[in-house]
């Protein structure tokens, strides 16, 4: 595990946070949408796009790439609780766990354990050089 790998189930949580507050924003505007009627009546040769339609399009996009980010966060969540598994000091997997599941910075990550918040990152930076398990970066 690189700290490159942890920094993933942040990035994915932000990426969720974000494709979430979208669909916030996308079901906000639908509300001035009037709701489309449909019949078998041709809709002509124009131009025509239907919003209601547009809407619709873009709503399954945002959700199936949510659905996608949501699987891909519990992959990758369950590689790093198995990376946990494997690190013998109780004090620094409570630092990745706080750092890296539950996306806390470090002033909070301090707080939690009751240390600077300079300590807490040295410490986790510390740990990915010397862990054993870790790959080397060239």
């Amino acid at each position: 595990m690189t700290i490159e790998d942890a920094s993933q189930i942040y990035y994915i949580n932000r990426e969720i946070k974000q494709l979430k507050e979208e669909l916030w924003n996308l079901e906000a505007e639908r509300k001035y949408y009037k709701p489309s009627i449909l019949s078998d009546m041709p809709k002509g040769r124009g131009r025509h796009t239907n919003m209601a339609d547009d809407f619709l399009e873009k709503q399954m996009e945002l959700e199936g790439m949510l659905r996608y980010s949501l699987r891909k966060l519990q992959e990758e969540r369950g590689k790093f609780e198995e990376f946990l598994g494997t690190v013998d000091d109780a004090q620094m997997r409570l630092i990745l766990r706080l750092r890296c599941i539950k996306n806390m910075d470090w002033k909070d990550v301090g707080e939690e354990i009751g240390m600077d918040r300079r300590t807490a990152s040295r410490k986790f930076y510390k740990f990915f050089e010397n862990c054993p398990q870790c790959p080397r970066q060239l």
